[in-house]
């Protein structure tokens, strides 16, 4: 998982690494397989969906979403 990168995720959300993260440390999501070249992850949920996430651009999010540097790397959220 690239610094700084943001996911456009299967569940219709968008995710920054830093969130992806904390959603592993949680215990949320459990990460379940990843391709290196196109930077595709996948995670399972605490309720066994498995769920794709796909790198996107910060150009290509929605005029909702923002994005934030943390220390961790990348969060976005609604505005």
């Amino acid at each position: 998982m690239a610094t700084g990168t943001v996911y456009r995720c299967s569940d219709g959300g968008y995710y920054g690494n830093a969130d992806v993260w904390e959603r592993f440390e949680s215990g949320a999501w459990t990460p379940c397989c990843w391709d290196t070249e196109s930077g595709a992850e996948w995670v399972e949920t605490g309720e066994g969906e498995l769920l794709a996430l796909e790198p996107t651009s910060r150009s290509s999010l929605p005029e909702r979403m923002h994005t934030e540097r943390v220390a961790a790397g990348m969060s976005v959220s609604r505005e």
